[in-house]
C-alpha cells in the first residue's frame, strides 16, 4: 500500500476534526457544511492518480472554517452529503487498512512473525498522529482529564488494544475474509456478558437472533481453505475484549464531567489510543521482545513491511475516529446498516485482492452470520413498538 495514499486518509481524519469540532453537529435536517470540495480525491487508489490525491487532500485539510459554514447541506432534497462523504471514507478506510495490515503481516511470516509488535506500533503511530492534531494551530482543542480520569479510562483501554492486538493476531494466522466473519458474532459475546456479567437484560428476540449469527460462522467455516484453530481462537478473544469494551466505556461516559473534560469524540480516542499503546508494550516485550533486533532489522531491509505497517497505522486510525464520529450523528437502525454494509464490502473486496477462498459455503455463511447480525441490530426497534400496540 502507497504510503502518499494513506496520507489521504490521515488528512481526511484532520479535515474530519476540523469539520466535526466540539459543537457542530451533522443532521439530515440541519444545515450542515464541508470542507471537502472534491470528495472523490480520498476514494481514488489508482498508484498512478497518488499525486493527485494526496494534493487535493492536502487542499481539504487546509479548506477555512468559513468553507465549513458557507456550503449548506445537500441541496433541496436534504440529501447529507458531507455524512455520505464521511460514510465513504470509513468505508475506504477499513477497507485498506486490511488489505495494508495482512501485507505487512505477511511480509514478517504471518503469525510467526511479529504481530503482537506490528499491532503495538500500529497504535503508536496512530497516537503521534492524533497529538500531532493537538499541537497543530485550530486542529483540536487539547483535553483537560486529570489523572484520575486518567486511571478510570484505563480498562477501556486495555480493552481496546487487546481487541486490536487479538485481531491482529486473527488475522495473520488466517484468512482476513475468515476472520472479519467470526468477528460479526460480537453480539453473541455482548449479549453473554450483558446479561451475566452487567446485569443489564437483553430481550428474549436478540437472544433468538444469535443462533443466526452462530450458525453463519459455523457454515463459512466448513469449508474454509486458511482455517486455523489460532485464528478461530484469536477472533473469539477480539470479540470478548470488544463487548468489555462497549459495557466499560458506557460506565466511564457516566463519570461526572468527564465528557466536558475529554471535549470531543476526537480527543476520547487519542487518549484511548495513546494509553492502549502503552500497556502494550510488555505483553509486546514478553512475546517478542527477544527478537525484536531481528524486526527492526526487517523494518530497515523489508520495503513492504515498512510501507504497509505505516500505511495500516495511519488506516486504522483515521477511519476509527471518523467511523466514531458518523456513527454518533445517526440513529440506531443506519448504524445496524451501516455497518452491516461495511463488513459485507470488506469481506468480499479484501478476499478479492488478496486472492482468498470465496466458495459458495463461505458466501452463505457470511451471508447469513451478517444478516443475523443485522436482524440483532434492529430486533428490539421492530418487536417493542408491536407489542405496545397490542397492549393497548
Amino acid at each position: 500500500m502507497k504510503l502518499s495514499i494513506t496520507l489521504s486518509l490521515a488528512l481526511a481524519g484532520a479535515c474530519s476534526a476540523f469539520a466535526l469540532a466540539p459543537g457542530t453537529t451533522v443532521r439530515n435536517t440541519a444545515a450542515v457544511g464541508t470542507a471537502f470540495d472534491k470528495p472523490s480525491a480520498f476514494v481514488q487508489h489508482n498508484p498512478q492518480h497518488r499525486s493527485t490525491t494526496a494534493l487535493s487532500a492536502a487542499a481539504a485539510a487546509t479548506a477555512s472554517s468559513d468553507a465549513i459554514q458557507s456550503t449548506r447541506g445537500g441541496g433541496a432534497t436534504g440529501f447529507d452529503i458531507p455524512l455520505l462523504i464521511y460514510f465513504t471514507l470509513w468505508y475506504v478506510g477499513n477497507y485498506y487498512y486490511n488489505i495494508s495490515n495482512k501485507l505487512a503481516l505477511k511480509a514478517t511470516g504471518g503469525a510467526a512473525g511479529f504481530p503482537m509488535t506490528i499491532s503495538a506500533l500500529q497504535l503508536g503511530i496512530g497516537s503521534i498522529y492524533g497529538i500531532f492534531l493537538w499541537l497543530a494551530p485550530d486542529a483540536r482543542t487539547k483535553p483537560k482529564v486529570t489523572m484520575d480520569d486518567i486511571i478510570k479510562m484505563l480498562p477501556v483501554a486495555f480493552c481496546y488494544a487487546g481487541a486490536h492486538s487479538a485481531s491482529v493476531f486473527s488475522f495473520s494466522a488466517g484468512s482476513v475474509s475468515f476472520g472479519q466473519i467470526v468477528k460479526a458474532s460480537e453480539p453473541a459475546f455482548a449479549a453473554v456478558l450483558s446479561q451475566f456479567v452487567y446485569n443489564k437484560p437483553v430481550s428474549k428476540a436478540k437472544w433468538l437472533c444469535l443462533p443466526i449469527v452462530i450458525g453463519g460462522v459455523i457454515l463459512a467455516s466448513v469449508n474454509e481453505l486458511d482455517f486455523a484453530v489460532s485464528a478461530l481462537v484469536s477472533a473469539c478473544i477480539a470479540n470478548m475484549f470488544a463487548a468489555v469494551r462497549g459495557n466499560e466505556n458506557k460506565k466511564l461516559m457516566e463519570t461526572e464531567g468527564l465528557k466536558d473534560r475529554i471535549g470531543s469524540v476526537g480527543n476520547q480516542f487519542c487518549i484511548t489510543s495513546i494509553l492502549g499503546f502503552l500497556l502494550s508494550i510488555p505483553f509486546v516485550l514478553v512475546k517478542e521482545g527477544s527478537r525484536f533486533g531481528e524486526f527492526a532489522e526487517a523494518f530497515k531491509t523489508v520495503p513492504a513491511l515498512r510501507s504497509n505497517m505505516i500505511a495500516s497505522a495511519l488506516w486504522f486510525y483515521g477511519y476509527n475516529e471518523l467511523s466514531t464520529m458518523t456513527l454518533k450523528k445517526t440513529n440506531a437502525v443506519t448504524q445496524s446498516v451501516a455497518n452491516t454494509a461495511k463488513r459485507v464490502i470488506v469481506i468480499i473486496g479484501v478476499a478479492l485482492v488478496l486472492g482468498e477462498s470465496l466458495d459458495f459455503m463461505k458466501l452463505l455463511g457470511c451471508g447469513i452470520g451478517v444478516g443475523g447480525v443485522f436482524l440483532y441490530s434492529i430486533i428490539d426497534s421492530i418487536v417493542k413498538p408491536k407489542a405496545e400496540a397490542a397492549s393497548t
